[in-house]
């Protein structure tokens, strides 16, 4: 059994408010001096931070911010004479404790140290586009416990770093920015696939922006049917946004100028399939 604790005085409880104060007005100007100091590498480098720098910053920041609060609050509660006998009397028994502890933290736990882990090894960073799972969007924070990912409708994904740690990822950006758009269509199995791959190659040219020969515009043959070809035209871009806006376009572009030069397929396979974004590959390349 835990000794009687003494009656807590007036000063005790003070002294405690004191501490947690103190904590407070600590914890916060470290955290805007660690916030401060990332500003000032951005400056003094004249750019903008590296995503792995800054997500690393970030969590830092953030861990030495929670140390620095649970350090006060042990310091406030060790000033009330009752709280300090029953901490006694955990100190003495700090296995169970521990594993108590442990246990109905487990999830909070694992998330923390998930955090850690993805913030130290990079498999994403701040700005990185990603997909998870079924959600896809651009890395905004990777915090203690969750890390929050922005879609293109502007939500946010909020994903236990835990799953964050455990879990396949998609990392479009890790890298190399640069992502292929590519737009699946078919013809009548009568055209002229070298009128199709010069109206085709025409059309993806205002869409390319590929820094090197092997990423130029391509056109693959996918399927050779009885009644229809189908076909795989890709290009490059800067990054996987720009890639999915210039398939949406291209769309549109190899539309008109396939129906200009006679080209189509008939009603049941006019219209073209969806955009990938896997890079190109097929039965043949007619690049």
């Amino acid at each position: 059994m835990f000794p009687l604790a003494t009656a807590t005085t007036t000063a005790d409880i003070v002294r405690a408010i004191v501490y947690l104060v103190i904590t407070l007005i600590v914890a916060e100007v470290v955290n805007r001096l660690l916030a401060d100091h990332g500003g000032g590498i951005s400056r003094v480098l004249t750019r903008k931070l590296p995503a792995a720098d800054e997500t690393r910053l970030r969590m830092a920041r953030r861990l030495v911010v929670a140390a620095i609060v649970f350090v006060g609050v042990m310091f406030a509660l060790l000033e009330l004479p009752g709280v300090n006998s029953v901490a006694r009397g955990l100190l003495a028994s700090a296995g169970i404790t521990a594993l108590i502890v442990g246990f109905a933290a487990r999830s909070v736990l694992a998330n923390l140290v998930s955090g850690i882990i993805v913030a130290l090894a990079q498999p994403v960073r701040i700005g990185d586009r990603v997909a998870v799972g079924e959600w896809q969007g651009t890395v905004e924070e990777v915090r203690l416990t969750y890390s929050y990912i922005r879609a293109d409708d502007n939500s946010r994904i909020v994903i236990p770093n835990e799953q964050l740690g455990s879990t396949v990822i998609r990392n479009f950006t890790i890298v190399d920015e640069a992502s292929a758009a590519a737009v699946e269509f078919a013809v009548p199995a009568a055209a002229s696939l070298v009128d199709v791959r010069r109206v085709a190659l025409a059309a993806a040219a205002p869409f390319s922006r590929g820094r090197s020969p092997e990423r130029k515009p391509s056109l693959t043959v996918l399927d050779l049917a009885a009644d229809t070809v189908r076909l795989r035209l890709t290009v490059w871009q800067e990054d996987k946004a720009a890639a999915d806006q210039a398939a949406a376009e291209l769309r549109f572009a190899l539309d008109q100028e396939l129906k200009a030069a006679g080209l189509v397929a008939g009603p049941a396979g006019a219209a073209s399939a969806p955009a990938q974004t896997e890079p190109p590959g097929g039965q043949g390349d007619t690049s």
